[in-house]
């Protein structure tokens, strides 16, 4: 049954022309669409979101290996003074032993080249903390831009939404006059 054929049995007069008191579509807003403009905007700062926490992901997990590197730096070290002192110590009591001393160089350069391992891995790790200084500065700046990007985005929907009441205001005004 129709809107048209409900109101003239209501009102028993077959054909008549009938109009509503209200719209339908103003009892029931359509939902406003947004640009495509404004759509993209929203598609780019999406991307943007997603992009930040893969990045921030990467940092962690490379914050994580660059701990446990120093961990195993951390340890090399004290391993390293152990046997330096245990050299030392091996010394004092073998003076004058001439095999023991040959023994000695040969164990003395193999400290000095771990000695240089552990310092290019220490310049290594100083790297990675500057590397990873600069992704966290790149990663606040990214967020920075988003927030600044989602301001811009509500204040230009509040400001379409403004427009299309006005448009609305005015326009029901004409017709009313």
């Amino acid at each position: 049954m129709s809107l048209k054929t409900a109101i003239a049995a209501a009102t028993r007069r077959e054909g008549a022309e009938v109009t509503p008191l209200l719209s339908p579509l103003d009892e029931f807003p359509s939902v406003k669409t947004k640009s495509g403009k404004q759509q993209e905007m929203e598609a780019h700062l999406l991307e943007l979101q997603a992009e930040i926490i893969v990045r921030e992901d990467q940092v962690s997990q490379r914050e994580k290996r660059c701990e446990a590197h120093e961990l195993e730096l951390n340890e090399r070290e004290a391993l390293l003074l152990a046997h330096k002192s245990l050299l030392d110590s091996q010394r004092e009591t073998n003076g004058n032993a001439t095999e023991d001393q040959k023994d000695l160089s040969k164990e003395a350069k193999a400290l000095k080249a771990l000695q240089r391992e552990l310092e290019a891995q220490e310049a290594s790790l100083k790297e990675a903390r500057r590397l990873l200084h600069e992704r966290e500065v790149f990663i606040e700046q990214c967020e920075n831009e988003l927030v600044e990007k989602s301001m811009l985005l509500t204040e230009r929907e509040a400001q379409v939404e403004q427009d299309e009441e006005d448009k609305m205001d005015t326009s029901s005004r004409n017709a009313t006059a």
